[in-house]
C-alpha cells in the first residue's frame, strides 16, 4: 500500500470516527416506558427535593422585603404595656414606607406579616411549613405511583419521614430565632438566623435519611406490622374460605369443625 493510500485510509477512518451514528428501533411501548425512566421519575424526585426548601424560599421574600423596608441595620424593640405587647422601630419614620409609626402591636397584621417579633417570625415560619407540606405530600404519593412496585407501607413511610424532618427543622429554626432575637435589637437577624438554621436542618436531615435509610426502614417495619395484624386477619379469612369451598365441593357440611364440632 502507498503513502497517499495509507493516507487516505486514515483520513477515511478518521471521518467515521467523527461522523458515525447510533440507530435505535424501539416499539411505541418501549419508547413510553424508557420516557417514563428517564424523564418522569427524575422530575418528580427533583420537583420534591425543591419544595422541601419551599418554606426557606418564602422567608427569604418576606426578609428582602423587611430589608428594603428598614435596611440592613434597621432596629426594633419588643416591649410589653399591661396586657399588650408592642414593637418598637428605632430610626426615623420618614425613612421608611410601610411602618411609618414609631410603635405598632406586635399583633398588628403588617408586623406579622413581614416577620418581625416573635409573633411575626412564628407565622412565618409556620406559613413556610403549611407551604411545604402542601407541595410535598403530593409529589411523594406521584412519586411512588411512577415506580413500578407500589408499596403503601413505603408510601406511609416516606409521608412520615417528610413530615417529621419539616417538624424538626420548623421547631429548629423557631428556636434559634428566638434566642437570636432576645441578644440583639436588628430585626433582620431572626429570620435570616431561622433560614440559615432551617435550611442547614433540612441538608442534614436528608443526609442522615440517605446515610441510615430511615424512610426504607420505616417502610420494612410497616409492612412486618401490616403482616402481623391485617395481613394475617386476610390469610384467616382465605384459608377459612378455601376450607368452606373445599366442604361444599366434597359434600360435607359448611362450617363443620370450625363453627361447630
Amino acid at each position: 500500500m502507498s503513502a497517499a493510500e495509507i493516507v487516505a485510509n486514515e483520513r477515511l477512518i478518521e471521518s467515521i470516527k467523527n461522523n458515525h451514528q447510533i440507530l435505535f428501533l424501539l416499539s411505541v411501548g418501549q419508547l413510553i416506558k424508557l420516557y417514563e425512566e428517564t424523564t418522569s421519575k427524575d422530575v418528580v424526585k427533583a420537583t420534591k427535593t425543591g419544595a422541601g426548601y419551599a418554606s426557606a424560599v418564602l422567608d427569604i421574600s418576606v426578609l428582602t422585603k423587611m430589608l428594603r423596608e428598614l435596611g440592613v441595620t434597621g432596629r426594633v424593640l419588643q416591649k410589653k404595656v399591661g396586657e399588650k405587647s408592642y414593637v418598637i422601630f428605632k430610626g426615623y419614620p420618614g425613612l421608611r414606607n410601610t411602618f411609618t409609626g414609631p410603635r405598632y402591636l406586635a399583633s398588628n397584621a403588617k408586623v406579622v406579616d413581614m416577620a418581625i417579633g416573635k409573633a411575626g417570625i412564628q407565622n412565618s415560619l409556620r406559613s413556610g411549613a403549611r407551604l411545604t407540606i402542601f407541595l410535598t405530600v403530593p409529589l411523594v404519593a406521584l412519586e411512588h405511583i411512577l415506580k413500578d412496585k407500589f408499596l403503601l407501607s413505603n408510601l406511609v413511610a416516606d409521608l412520615a419521614v417528610s413530615m417529621v424532618k419539616v417538624g424538626v427543622a420548623t421547631i429548629v429554626s423557631a428556636v434559634a430565632a428566638t434566642a437570636i432575637g432576645t441578644v440583639t435589637t436588628v430585626a433582620a437577624a431572626p429570620l435570616a438566623v431561622a433560614i440559615f438554621v432551617g435550611l442547614i436542618v433540612a441538608w442534614g436531615l436528608d443526609k442522615l435519611d440517605e446515610k441510615f435509610a430511615i424512610t426504607k426502614l420505616l417502610g420494612e417495619v410497616l409492612r412486618e406490622i401490616e403482616n402481623n395484624t391485617v395481613g394475617k386477619f386476610e390469610r384467616g379469612l382465605w384459608e377459612l374460605e378455601r376450607t368452606l369451598r373445599w366442604q361444599i365441593l366434597h359434600g360435607e357440611s359448611p362450617g363443620k369443625g370450625i363453627f361447630y364440632p
